[in-house]
Order: C-alpha cells, then sequence, then structure tokens
C-alpha cells in the first residue's frame, strides 16, 4: 500500500522538473543574447577608438612627407561598416592627398571615388584642403556623375549618343601642387676658400693646390648665406653672399701688403634640383652670376659667371644639412687681384675665388 501511494506522487514531480529545466535554459538563453548585444554594442562603441589614433598618425606621416607610410595607415581604417562614414570619408581624404603627392593618379581617383559613394554630396573644405584637392575632387565626381534624365520635351527619338569609353579616358591630372615651403634661408654656411689668379713670378695657381693653407695671410675660409625662392618643385632662384679670407690674393694689389685678402661676393643664382628638396636626400646644380669687391690699391670689382654643386640632406619637416662647392670667375683679369701678370697659372685671362667645401644648415618656411 505505500508503494502504490508513492508511484502518482512520483509521477506528479517529472512534468514539475521538466518545466523547471525548461524555464531556466529560457532564462539562460535569454540571458546569452543580452550579452551578447551588450558585448556587440560595447565592440562597435570602440571600433573608432583605434581609427582615431591611426588616423591621427597618418596625418602626422603626411605631415612629414612620408606619404607611402600616411597611405598605409589609413588604408587600415576604410571599412565603412566597422568605422562609420565619417572615420572612413576621412581615411579616404588622407589617401586622396598623400597620392597626390606622390602622382599616384589612379589610387587618388579610387578614394575619392569612394567618398562619393558614400556621400555623394561631398565637397573639399576651401579653408582646409589644398586647391589641388579641391580641383581633383571636382573633376572626378565629373567623372563619376551619372548621365541626368532626358528633359520632358527632348525628343527621345533622338539616335542616343555613344557612351564615353572609360577604359581609355584618363582622369585629368590637376596642376602641380606648390612646394611645400616657398622660401629657404641659408643663415650661416661655413667653408674653405681658394683663390686662382695671378701670382708671384714662378708660381703656378690653380684651384687645388692648397697654397693657402701654408703661405699669405691667416686661414682660408668662407661664410656663406643665401636667400632663395622655390617657384616649381625642383627650381629655385637664389639670391646669396660669399665673404671670404683668400691668403694669397693681395700679393699683387699694388700696396705691398699680404693682409689685403678680404673680398666680398655677392651671387644671384638659379638653383636646380634632381627632386624635391626636403622631401628625400636631393643632388642640385647651382648657376647664375656673380660680382667681386674688395681690395685696395690696383685691385678693382671683378665680374662673372658662377658654377655649384651640393647635396642637400633634409633633417625635418624644415630644415635640412648640406654639403656644397662652388667656382666663380672674375673679369677683368687684373680685378680682384690687380694684377695681368701671366705667371703660366689659370688666372692669364681671368681669376677665381672659390668656395672648396662648404656645409651649413638651410632652413624652409612659407609654405602654401
Amino acid at each position: 500500500m505505500p508503494l502504490v501511494a508513492l508511484l502518482p506522487a512520483r509521477r506528479s514531480l517529472v512534468p514539475g522538473r521538466i518545466v523547471q529545466i525548461g524555464l531556466l535554459l529560457t532564462l539562460a538563453s535569454s540571458a546569452g543574447v543580452v550579452m551578447g548585444g551588450a558585448v556587440e554594442a560595447r565592440a562597435q562603441q570602440t571600433t573608432d577608438a583605434p581609427c582615431a589614433d591611426t588616423l591621427d598618425t597618418a596625418e602626422q606621416a603626411y605631415r612629414n612627407r612620408e606619404y607611402r607610410e600616411a597611405v598605409s595607415l589609413a588604408s587600415q581604417c576604410t571599412d565603412q561598416a566597422e568605422v562609420g562614414e565619417e572615420t572612413a570619408i576621412r581615411a579616404y581624404r588622407l589617401i586622396t592627398l598623400a597620392s597626390l603627392r606622390q602622382g599616384a593618379l589612379v589610387q587618388a581617383r579610387s578614394a575619392v571615388t569612394k567618398i562619393l559613394e558614400i556621400d555623394p554630396e561631398y565637397t573639399a573644405d576651401p579653408v582646409n584642403d589644398p586647391p589641388s584637392y579641391d580641383l581633383f575632387v571636382s573633376m572626378v565626381r565629373e567623372d563619376v556623375r551619372p548621365e541626368t534624365a532626358a528633359a520632358p520635351d527632348a525628343d527621345t527619338t533622338a539616335e542616343p549618343e555613344p557612351e564615353e569609353d572609360t577604359t581609355t579616358t584618363a582622369v585629368r591630372s590637376p596642376e602641380p601642387e606648390s612646394p611645400t615651403a616657398r622660401f629657404f634661408v641659408k643663415p650661416f654656411g661655413i667653408g674653405f676658400s681658394d683663390y686662382t689668379g695671378d701670382m708671384p713670378s714662378q708660381t703656378a695657381s690653380h684651384p687645388f693646390d692648397f697654397q693657402e693653407f701654408s703661405r699669405g695671410s691667416g686661414f682660408p675660409f668662407v661664410l656663406h648665406g643665401e636667400l632663395g625662392y622655390q617657384f616649381a618643385p625642383r627650381w629655385g632662384l637664389v639670391l646669396g653672399i660669399q665673404v671670404g679670407n683668400y691668403p694669397v690674393i693681395g700679393y699683387n694689389t699694388g700696396t705691398n701688403d699680404i693682409s689685403d685678402s678680404w673680398r666680398y661676393t655677392p651671387q644671384l643664382l638659379a638653383r636646380y634640383a634632381f627632386g624635391t628638396i626636403g622631401e628625400s636626400v636631393v643632388v642640385y646644380l647651382d648657376g647664375g652670376v656673380n660680382v667681386t669687391v674688395g681690395g685696395r690699391g690696383t685691385a678693382s670689382t671683378g665680374v662673372g659667371p658662377v658654377l655649384g654643386a651640393g647635396v642637400d640632406v633634409p633633417l625635418g619637416s624644415a630644415l635640412s644639412f648640406y654639403v656644397e662647392s662652388r667656382f666663380g670667375a672674375t673679369f677683368p683679369d687684373d680685378g680682384v687681384d690687380g694684377s695681368a701678370v701671366d705667371t703660366g697659372g689659370a688666372g692669364a685671362s681671368f681669376d677665381m675665388v672659390n668656395q672648396l667645401l662648404g656645409i651649413g644648415l638651410r632652413i624652409r618656411f612659407g609654405g602654401s
């Protein structure tokens, strides 16, 4: 009798236990959904934070003229679904700017096209964006803009014009950007001086005889400064001044005073660089005219051509270190040294005041 009485009670426990288990599973499932949504929401909220730092670093790389690095960093933040529209547009804008600097027009056009896909009404900022970027965005918009619908009164029976073959139509290139820095100044440069001209009897003279180091008045050195204007990425106009002590130039000035050794040489030069100065190590050539004054007695003003060459090594966005040499001829022959005596040296028909080797710092400023 007790066993029979217990059986119904045991059967009644089974449905209750099933209900309890079902409730627990339902609660666990609901908690998982809620927790999963919270995690996803937190992940979405924090996705933009790394990209903000990445794009800040990319913009700094762009300002430092590290354009490939800027493109590489910005390309990590172009997934609109992950970073949002505003961040993706910022990344594509930076890619465009850096690509234009490198001359990569196809890459720049692709980036602008992505911007217009996100925001068809996008326009460049006329204050903060370079004019070339504004122009490029406008040109790409014209290329990708869909054809407008025909006017209501248009002749719809007319033969449609053939579509332009976009596979062979190149994107119009914007005007080359102005140099990052339009002006440059060399506040102080120093080098070894050399005079080549008419020397005392039986003494030959040429630019690399180095006799100034062993005779004459004082140490052979030259100070040099310049102010320049970069009117194209590779071309510049330079106004320079060379002040030097040429220890042996005073032998024949007519005063019998060897200490008459200082000469002053203003120079007007055109400079051509084999690359964009400030972005990498660049070799450059100088050519122009010089006027050399100074000296007593029979010395007079000399005028002539000047040629030079150098290497510019960027130390930062506005500072460079340079190494250069410069050679300046002067006419007439009896000008800067007061003598036209032919002693068998290079001074038979003209004289020279040279900077054999100079070093210094160059500062760029006044960017566009």
